[in-house]
């Protein structure tokens, strides 16, 4: 039989620590949950106002790591596209701070 877990409000410190210690780890990638239809839904909305912005580019890259890329953001509810404009953005903040 399943124990009820306390929620976190009633939890002292040592417990709350012990329950969110995966998340110290700067790595944590937790598992995608695949979008609803209606998620999946509204992505393709915002997926498509966002492209307006957008400019096209030739560029070139391993075949391997395209797919790995890839079946990544459509694991996680993303596109290619976003994916690698996201990584950009994160390496770029990280080399001006």
């Amino acid at each position: 039989m399943k124990t009820k877990q306390k929620r976190w409000s009633e939890m002292t410190t040592e417990e709350l620590a012990a329950a969110t210690r995966e998340f110290d780890d700067p790595n944590y990638n937790p598992p995608a949950q695949k979008p609803t239809k209606q998620e999946l839904s509204q992505l393709r909305r915002v997926q498509a106002r966002a492209k307006m912005n957008r400019a096209q580019i030739t560029l070139a890259l391993e075949k391997d790591l395209i797919e790995k890329v890839d079946d990544y953001a459509i694991t996680h509810g993303t596109t290619f596209s976003d994916l690698v404009s996201d990584a950009l953005k994160k390496w770029m903040g990280r080399k001006s701070a």
